[in-house]
């Protein structure tokens, strides 16, 4: 929802159309629901770029699995999310006083939910939380625990949703610290035509959200490195001119959205996983749509997300015949649960 370049996070209800892809209308997908789906980097081409000139669209789907429940997880992603909320908790954590009643909502959404205890670790510099030690203690247990990034959001007085609460590891270029407090459609303001283009469909989506279900959808970028944490604070190298195939790494949001209707809330979850891009463009014609996707892209989209100096090189690269290099290993969820794990 929140973002930045060379994020996807602000474009939270925003992705490149796909005529496929249905919508809160749309039927659920076939088959049985799994935990977090694995996500298998040779697939994501056609799942991500369609055919056809780059488009906002609004993508929005039912869920291909199970979101809230415990599954095991791989420990270094728990571990890399227990080191930046315990060393830079005012970076990667946020709270106000109107997400109490959300966030114990969002709680009962998982079985057997984690409460603070004396063992876990606390942060130097938390942010306060004015209603007692329990609400942001909960938050901060739950954020040890579940890999996605956390945002809860509440209905204001004049109706639209806020940012009341928040914590996010593994941010795509973006600050949690510039979006606490802001609607909708402030958090949007900075992603050029996504208001004018979807701004209304977002919020009657968000209005008519049905209680009890919840939604999802994938959105995409592009990066320089391989780092789940890109916080603009870390200044982290961006993308340039002389970007190669092989030093391109694809940014995956995977997204979910619930509401909260007894504390007039949102969930909304993001699970990043982060694809050598060599790898994502092994399968069938995967160069050919990326590289119309670029190309199509307009400029002020394309330097939003960061990908502007490197665009004109990369579609020239993805244009060529030459064979694609040995692929390194993706940072990714495990079959068994959400984790990452070389694939």
């Amino acid at each position: 929802m929140a973002g930045s370049p060379p994020g996807a996070g602000a474009q939270a209800l925003a992705k490149p159309g796909n005529p496929g892809n249905p919508g809160i209308g749309g039927r659920a997908s076939r088959g049985h629901r799994r935990d977090m789906e694995p996500v298998l980097p040779e697939t994501l081409a056609e799942r991500l770029f369609p055919e056809g000139d780059f488009a906002f669209g609004f993508g929005m789907q039912r869920p291909r699995q199970e979101w809230f429940r415990w599954n095991p997880a791989d420990p270094e992603a728990l571990e890399e999310r227990r080191h930046w909320l315990s060393t830079e908790p005012h970076r990667h954590l946020a709270w106000t006083d109107e997400a109490g009643p959300v966030l114990q909502e969002a709680m009962a959404l998982f079985p057997g939910a984690p409460i603070a205890t004396e063992a876990d670790p606390q942060p130097g510099s938390a942010p306060s939380d004015p209603t007692g030690k329990r609400n942001t203690g909960d938050m901060w247990s739950l954020s040890l625990r579940w890999e996605p990034d956390l945002l809860l959001l509440r209905r204001d007085a004049a109706g639209p949703f806020r940012l009341v609460a928040g914590a996010v590891c593994f941010p795509s270029a973006w600050d949690l610290r510039e979006k606490i407090g802001k609607t909708v459609d402030a958090i949007h303001a900075g992603v050029p035509t996504l208001n004018a283009t979807l701004g209304t469909r977002i919020n009657a989506f968000l209005d008519r959200l049905p209680a009890g279900q919840t939604f999802e959808r994938d959105n995409w970028g592009l990066a320089a490195h391989g780092q789940r944490n890109a916080h603009p604070d870390r200044a982290l190298p961006r993308l340039t001119a002389d970007a190669t195939l092989e030093t391109t790494w694809l940014r995956l949001e995977h997204q979910a959205f619930r509401a909260l209707p007894q504390s007039g809330g949102l969930l909304f979850a993001i699970h990043l996983t982060v694809h050598p891009l060599v790898r994502v463009l092994q399968a069938p014609g995967a160069r050919d749509r990326l590289a119309r996707q670029l190309r199509s892209m307009p400029d002020p989209i394309a330097a939003y997300k960061g990908i502007l100096p490197a665009r004109d090189r990369l579609v020239r690269l993805l244009e060529t015949d030459s064979p694609l290099p040995r692929t390194q290993p993706s940072i990714s969820p495990r079959r068994s649960g959400i984790g990452p794990e070389c694939v």
